[in-house]
């Protein structure tokens, strides 16, 4: 679902011509702009609604607003005469072409906090230039914590024993697919397990057909490394996208951490994936071992080449009973900072503010994610009952989500056809 926008009426613009649609003057965080309004008939100047799109949804009241107002609210501006020449150079050669290697490392190995500002307000106007408003709320339902990968890093590792293992039924998918749909107003869910083999290539596509049949939904599949015969026949019963990190574009890295496993062949999965028509989600980890800031450069410009439509970026958090368990923390700094160069080189495409780095930074990473480029967020649907066994690290943040549930499009149709738009728009 889209994220609305609270806007405080100005004036109200009365239609002669007897329509149910007026038009209202209406003030938000950025300024004043004209909205239309749906079957509102009480509202006054004074009164706040929800927008999207140049469309008021509905009325909010006035704390409800200010309280989302906040969590949106835009870095200040920052005066350029305070930043070095080469810095400004480069935030204003990205409006024209896309970055150098040498650049993008210049970016990321600033610690002036002025230039860190100035890095994440630019991509954030370059996120309002691109997007608008455009804020996409999506869903989450992890199905299954088996796997037969060993990666390093990941606590759902075949060999865990620091893990209680569950399978969620395929109804039981289905039936919380339907509930996140019909009852809460979701448009786009994520479903995603462990490389899990007992969910053969037939199951995936007929649990995808049941859920079809139940509600409209965008579904993305996150699966791990199955055939592209596999993808092909998830394309062909519904599934609109695919979400696959390559973690790093390291071949050597990513050969020490993923034992038994090819990155070529992910890289040729993806590209299959992409040729299908998927609409592809990938990006890569901050702060794995051996990892330099020259490496994290690669990994943007490698993300960039793909030609990936949701670009997905976290921090490395480290995961009792693996490998890795005592390598340190990936940066929410640098996180942010990646967050923001990825903005200046893909500026339109959809960034998430990850759950890695809500974990490390709790209700403010959404927050500055939001405000450094990102322009979507993924809330977890998993049953409870399931939910704190879904362990790829440990504490796994769950925010405030219905809170934030509240200022999505909910059940309208009009929200699917404006999500539908966008994930459009971004194959252009």
């Amino acid at each position: 679902m889209c994220l609305t926008i609270p806007a405080k009426v100005v004036s109200v613009k009365e239609n002669p011509s007897g329509s149910p649609i007026r038009n209202l003057i209406v003030e938000d965080f950025k300024g004043r702009k004209e909205v239309k309004a749906l079957m509102l008939d009480d509202l006054q100047a004074g009164d706040w609604v929800l927008y999207a799109f140049d469309t008021a949804m509905r009325k909010i009241a006035a704390d409800d607003a200010r309280e989302i107002l906040e969590l949106l609210e835009s870095r200040a501006g920052i005066d350029i005469s305070r930043l070095k020449t080469d810095f400004v150079d480069i935030l204003k050669a990205c409006h024209t072409r896309s970055l150098e290697r040498r650049e993008i490392i210049r970016l990321l190995e600033t610690s002036d906090p002025i230039e860190m500002e100035a890095l994440y307000s630019e991509a954030n106007t370059i996120r309002q230039a691109n997007l608008k408003d455009f804020f996409c709320i999506h869903g989450i339902i992890e199905f299954s914590n088996h796997c037969v990968r060993e990666c390093h890093y990941c606590g759902l590792r075949r060999d865990s024993k620091d893990v209680t293992r569950y399978r969620m039924e395929p109804q039981e998918i289905v039936d919380s697919v339907a509930d996140a749909v019909e009852r809460r107003g979701y448009k786009l869910i994520v479903l995603q397990s462990g490389d899990d083999v007992t969910y053969t290539d037939d199951m995936l596509v007929e649990i995808l057909g049941e859920i079809k049949k139940r509600c409209r939904v965008f579904i993305f599949m996150s699966v791990g490394e199955r055939s592209l015969d596999c993808y092909k026949r998830m394309k062909e019963a519904g599934a609109s996208g695919a979400l696959l990190r390559f973690e790093t574009s390291n071949e050597a890295i990513y050969n020490a951490i993923h034992p038994g496993q090819s990155f070529r062949q992910r890289i040729e999965l993806l590209k299959g994936m992409k040729e299908m028509g998927y609409y592809v989600a990938s990006g890569f980890l901050v702060g794995l071992p051996g990892q330099t800031v020259e490496d994290i450069a690669d990994d943007i410009l490698f993300t960039k080449s793909m030609g990936v439509n949701m670009v997905t970026v976290g921090p490395f958090v480290p995961c009792k009973g693996t490998p890795l368990a005592l390598h340190p923390q990936g940066s929410a700094e640098m996180t942010l900072k990646v967050t923001a160069v990825s903005r200046l080189l893909m500026q339109r495409a959809k960034i998430p503010v990850t759950t890695a780095l809500e974990t490390i930074e709790s209700e403010e990473g959404r927050r500055l994610g939001l405000s450094s480029g990102a322009n979507s967020l993924m809330f977890n649907l998993t049953p409870e009952r399931y939910r704190d066994d879904y362990r790829i690290y440990p504490n796994k943040y769950h925010g405030n989500e219905a809170m934030w549930e509240k200022y999505g499009l909910s059940k309208e149709s009009l929200s699917y056809k404006m999500l539908e738009k966008k994930m459009l728009e971004a194959f252009d």
